[in-house]
């Protein structure tokens, strides 16, 4: 299905170097500029899907799940690519050579949260007509039988309290302790004034209240990465703000939530939250289970 090309893709003209004509690679003349989205097999059998590319447009890929930049593997990276940039969204590729007409060149990128499908595979093909500048990838396909279930099971919960629906998870079986945390130096633009964790059966929450000074941008909570005493990255996590982004000068409360790591994981746990565009760190301060 062809989607109507939104706005944002309107910036992906036509990249023109400034060297000879006989340096350049065959650019297609006037081709017809596509957004559409595309669904992944549920069978790591099926082919994998294709996206049209060419010299002199960039494509961006943006996922409907978070993303692990540091596994993307892409054939022919360093021989036919000028960029490739990897965010937790968002991939973005600009080719400088024509694709092989022999075959596909394979991206492989998995999925942050290591669930089924744990990676998605794309095939890169040389576009003829069509360009895709702008692809949205969708992780499964929902039916509407599963999509009506789905909705009953989220109005189901909607209608217990939260307190409610801790207990009835099992979570408050031994209670729930809480400790305020000294709060740690000032790194970077955004300031933790407040940080806690709590400590259920199963679960950690850790709240931290963040400020903004009035001088700077807005920041956009994108997610934290838990690393143990050694530095090892452990695992990235999903997090949960009071709003859509932190304004300057407003104060809001942003919460990570985590099962206990496995008992050889070293403790105290550090968390650093990033932003929406993977910059921009914010490190908290250490924790033990």
């Amino acid at each position: 299905m062809t989607l109507a090309l939104p706005r944002r893709a309107l910036c992906l003209l036509p990249l023109m170097g400034a060297t000879s004509a006989a340096a350049q690679p065959r650019l297609l003349s006037s081709p017809e500029l596509k957004a559409r989205h595309l669904v992944l097999p549920g069978s790591a059998t099926a082919p994998a899907p294709t996206v049209r590319i060419t010299p002199g447009y960039d494509t961006v890929l943006e996922f409907d799940a978070s993303i692990d930049p540091d596994s993307l593997a892409l054939e022919g990276r360093q021989e036919r690519f000028a960029l490739v940039e990897p965010t937790t969204r968002l991939v973005v590729l600009r080719p400088a050579l024509p694709l092989p007409e022999e075959g596909p060149l394979l991206l492989r990128v998995g999925f942050a949260d290591g669930l089924s499908p744990t990676h998605a595979t794309l095939a890169l093909v040389p576009a003829a007509r069509e360009v895709d500048v702008q692809v949205r990838v969708l992780r499964q396909p929902r039916s509407v039988p599963a999509l009506e279930a789905r909705l009953e099971e989220v109005l189901a919960r909607c209608e217990a309290g939260s307190l409610v629906k801790l207990a009835l998870s099992g979570e408050l079986q031994g209670g729930v302790t809480w400790q305020r945390l000294k709060v740690p130096p000032v790194w970077d633009e955004v300031q933790v004034i407040e940080q806690h964790v709590y400590h259920a059966r199963a679960r950690i929450v850790v709240v931290a209240r963040l400020q903004l000074p009035s001088e700077t941008r807005p920041w956009f909570p994108g997610e934290a990465r838990l690393r143990d005493a050694a530095g090892r990255e452990v695992r990235r996590l999903p997090v949960w703000m009071d709003g859509t982004r932190l304004q300057p000068g407003e104060v809001r409360a942003l919460a990570v939530e985590l099962e206990r790591p496995a008992s050889d994981t070293d403790p105290p746990w550090d968390l650093e939250l990033r932003d929406r565009d993977g910059g921009r760190a914010v490190p908290l301060t250490p924790f033990s289970p």
